[in-house]
């Protein structure tokens, strides 16, 4: 999904990794919760909010515009993005295994960075511009690339507070100023509106802080960034309001959120699943769709999804704040990992104003750690809870404990 092997190696696509490596992992998943007579999932809001968002999009494909294209954005993109979510929502039971999958994302981030890096150094660019490693979806484009990038950097930021020995800290350090790099070449708007916006929120929530200092070393970080920035980049950020320095692209985008939203008005219930650019198309638009999650939704789905949508961004990022917020030793690094989910859940809810991923894995990815971590962190305090409570007795029940 990040890198794309197959990109390099040819001999790889007769194998279909991605596919089965997920009917491996569904499989695994399945026998493992069959072995053990529990539940097939957790359940909790934010996942029933989910399968409300499915059933509308399978609800929508019938009164869509073309229907088999509604039905294949469904099997190719969205569903698999539903089981990315519950599997990572279910697996991910330890904070070891939050750290390894972290990790791994953090490494994916690495290589795509290079490859962006290494593309701008040598010219060999896409349109223009550079893109990531192989064919990965995740990483195709400029502007997808810029929001992979962002979205893992809160868990970057994690890595590097939480790791005590030198050599993986200096990775994740590298890594992270890699990532920045690689975002600022790729000379997107909304990759660095997001990065600002990471930026501004790590500091509004630093606790026990005075706030003036903090923002005038976050002015200076920008002064940096945009002085070691390349020729253009400064004109390019500019052109988001400036039409003037702008070649078409800003403009013609605020052009399709203005028909996205009167679309959303004509058609409360939506047109269906994937077919906001095929509107844009039958009125002489061409093949382009609208660059805004929120839009995305409503116009295709219907109002009531979109603002399912945002119910559910807003109750991730809330329960996020509760075990930030706890004032319990117990959770220790939690603490810190709730904190970076929250970063990275608030980094979408801006990206999504830029981009058309409402149904691809960069949302689902995040949501799913946020909701494993809200799973984990609740049985964490409420096993502490109980061992605490068998102590005052001085007795154990050593088989909960276990």
């Amino acid at each position: 999904m990040f890198i794309a092997p197959m990109g390099y190696f040819p001999v790889l696509i007769p194998l279909h990794l991605a596919l089965v490596s997920a009917i491996l992992a569904i499989a695994t998943y399945t026998l493992s919760v069959l072995s053990e007579r529990r539940p097939l999932s957790i359940w909790g809001t934010e996942i029933k909010l989910i399968m409300w968002l499915v059933a509308f999009a399978i609800i929508s494909i019938p009164f869509s515009r073309w229907r088999g294209g509604s039905y294949e954005l469904l099997f190719d993109v969205y569903l698999k993005s539903v089981i990315v979510f519950f599997l990572i929502a279910n697996i991910m039971t330890s904070e070891g295994r939050l750290r390894g999958f972290l990790w791994a994302l953090t490494i994916y981030c690495a290589i795509n960075s290079l490859v962006g890096i290494n593309d701008y150094r040598t010219g060999a660019l896409y349109q223009g511009r550079i893109k990531g490693a192989g064919y990965s979806g995740l990483t195709a484009n400029p502007n997808d690339l810029a929001l992979s990038l962002n979205l893992i950097i809160p868990f970057m930021w994690y890595l590097i507070v939480t790791t005590h020995k030198r050599l993986p800290k200096m990775i994740a350090v590298g890594s992270l100023a890699l990532s920045i790099m690689c975002i600022v070449i790729t000379y997107s708007r909304g990759g660095a509106i997001t990065l600002f916006s990471i930026l501004l929120f790590f500091i509004l929530t630093r606790s026990g802080k005075s706030l003036f200092p903090s923002l005038l070393g976050a002015v200076f970080v920008i002064a940096v960034i945009m002085s070691l920035a390349p020729e253009g980049y400064s004109d390019r950020l500019a052109s988001t309001t400036d039409f003037s320095k702008d070649d078409g692209s800003a403009s013609a985008r605020w052009q399709l959120m203005i028909i996205g939203l009167r679309q959303s008005i004509e058609h409360p219930f939506g047109v269906g699943l994937g077919m906001n650019d095929l509107i844009q198309f039958d009125q002489g638009l061409g093949w382009s769709e609208v660059h805004n999650v929120y839009l995305q939704i409503s116009s295709e789905l219907g109002i009531i999804p979109a603002v399912l949508f945002v119910i559910l961004i807003w109750k991730l990022i809330v329960s996020m704040r509760k075990i930030k917020d706890a004032d319990t030793k117990e959770l220790g690094t939690y603490l810190v990992l709730a904190r970076a989910t929250q970063a990275s859940l608030v980094a979408f809810a801006v990206a999504g104003m830029f981009h058309p991923v409402a149904y691809n894995f960069y949302f689902y990815i995040i949501a799913g750690i946020a909701v494993a971590l809200n799973a984990l962190s609740a049985r964490f305090t409420s096993i502490n809870q109980i061992g605490t409570y068998h102590s005052t007795k001085k007795s154990w029940d050593l088989s909960f404990s276990g």
